[in-house]
């Protein structure tokens, strides 16, 4: 029995990693839910998969092994109409999973037909960053089924036949398992994109001046697209004590981030830092990875948002207005709609990006402040704890 105690001890504890409560979970997924449907359907609202349709296959660069067989002739055996069909199916599947009827249904379609598109996608551009949005996220949603227990169509129609329903202030731990699980993978993502910088050829130990010349390439970048200039590039270029602490903080950040599975805090303390970090690269330096912006969602008090906000709102508000059978009208009739005319020229697509005010780099504007707040409440709560403990 003691050869297997510290396997023992280490099954508890990831266990009690696992299990521990968190705050306000069962209404934060929920309300994350409805963040990531609209999230989504922003990042559609900007592209088309018919870009892939004609495409030449000496532009594959290895196309994923699940599809591959299936898509063998990569470029001109899929009409635009094929990837027409797929991202209106996608766009209804995200209506009713924002209105939360048939859940774990519409999370399926959402996974499967996303994740068909951004294969085929990946054939051609294999730097995409839109994993954790296509795949990961609905993946883990499915297993447990968290985010459809409240604010969703499927709550009220289980309340109206049972008579029970779930307190979004519950903070069972089986409402977050998917939060923790992409905790995980972030961690390994920012870890392992660390061991590449410094290993395997990576040149980062190697060369100090790389973030002063990587300032000023960015700025000619951003000439090239158009894009505002960076006009602190030329001075933060010439000062090592900026480039070269951009060049450690970097490294420290990617590195280190998998301490945010200690407890709450500190997770919010990386989850604030990265989402500044993406911010900056975003505005200033045209390094956009966008579509991960989504997956800190997860991690926001969404209920302490709505609280604070709408304190007095009963959680029974649409059951009292309106009834369960004209909300599963509705969300049945904007999917449809939405689906079917989401490639027509009526500017179906212009209503979720603002006629294209948000873009992938403007989105980062309200999240930059954000961030900084964020980091400074974090901050004052931990200087005002160590305060606390020293008297």
């Amino acid at each position: 029995m003691k050869l297997y105690s510290p396997f023992s001890r280490l099954n508890n504890g990831i266990n009690a990693w696992f299990t521990q409560p968190e705050v306000d979970a069962a209404g934060n997924v929920g309300i994350f839910r409805i963040v990531y449907s609209l999230f989504y359907l922003w990042h559609l609202s900007n592209l088309s998969y018919d870009f892939l349709s004609g495409m030449p296959n000496f532009y594959v660069i290895e196309q994923v092994y699940l599809v591959r067989y299936f898509f063998k002739d990569f470029g001109a055996a899929q009409s635009p109409l094929f990837f027409y069909t797929l991202e209106s199916f996608l766009v209804a599947a995200l209506v009713l999973l924002a209105f939360g009827y048939k859940t774990r249904m519409a999370t399926i379609a959402v996974l499967l037909t996303g994740s068909l598109l951004e294969a085929l996608a990946a054939s051609v551009d294999g730097k995409r960053t839109l994993t954790p949005l296509v795949f990961y996220i609905p993946f883990f949603m499915i297993i447990m089924n968290s985010w459809g227990k409240t604010y969703s169509l499927d709550a009220i129609i289980k309340k109206n036949k049972t008579g029970s329903s779930v307190d979004p202030h519950s903070s069972n731990w089986e409402y977050f398992l998917p939060g923790r699980a992409l905790l995980i993978l972030i961690s390994f993502l920012f870890l392992n994109s660390a061991i590449f910088k410094v290993a395997f050829g990576g040149d980062w130990l190697n060369y100090s001046d790389m973030m002063s010349n990587f300032f000023l390439n960015r700025n000619i970048e951003a000439a090239t697209y158009d894009l505002p200039l960076n006009w602190l590039a030329p001075f933060m270029s010439q000062t090592p004590f900026i480039y070269l602490g951009s060049h450690l903080t970097t490294l420290l950040f990617e590195t280190f981030f998998f301490l945010s599975v200690i407890n709450r805090k500190i997770r919010d303390f990386f989850v604030a830092v990265a989402l500044f970090f993406h911010a900056v690269n975003g505005l200033w330096f045209v390094v956009s990875v966008t579509p991960i912006m989504i997956s800190y969602g997860i991690f926001i008090n969404w209920q302490g948002i709505k609280d604070f906000f709408f304190r007095n709102q009963e959680e029974k508000f649409f059951t009292e207005k309106i009834s369960a059978k004209w909300l599963i009208i509705l969300s049945l009739f904007l999917a449809t709609l939405l689906g079917v005319l989401w490639h027509s020229n009526i500017g179906i697509r212009a209503l979720f990006n603002l006629n294209g005010l948000i873009d992938w780099r403007t989105i980062w504007y309200p999240i930059f402040p954000f961030s900084i707040g964020w980091l400074i409440l974090i901050l004052i709560d931990l200087f005002r704890q160590l305060r606390f403990k020293v008297n």
